[in-house]
């Protein structure tokens, strides 16, 4: 079996680490060297696009429903007013 000297495991680590440091900074440079996608400006402009959208159909969802509310509610209103029973849908 092999005997390890005190300074073999720092040796070992630092080894280790300089690789794991070399892959990474290739990883880093091909990744900058990596051309962007053309599209991006018109992604995100969809993206914008779409969010906007579905922020206009929610409000109007919610408006719509408040709408809804208000109408049951009055029809409620008038017709314990009146002593009739309400019309249901």
């Amino acid at each position: 079996m092999m005997a390890f000297t005190p300074g073999h495991a720092d040796r070992l680590t630092a080894s280790c680490a300089f690789s794991h440091e070399t892959v990474f900074a290739d990883l880093r440079l091909a990744a900058m060297k990596r051309e962007r996608e053309p599209s991006s400006k018109a992604y995100r402009q969809d993206r914008f696009e779409n969010t906007e959208r579905a922020a206009k159909e929610t409000i109007e969802a919610e408006q719509r429903a408040r709408r809804e509310k208000t109408k049951r509610l009055k029809e409620l209103r008038l017709s314990q007013q009146s002593g009739k029973a309400p019309a249901t849908e």
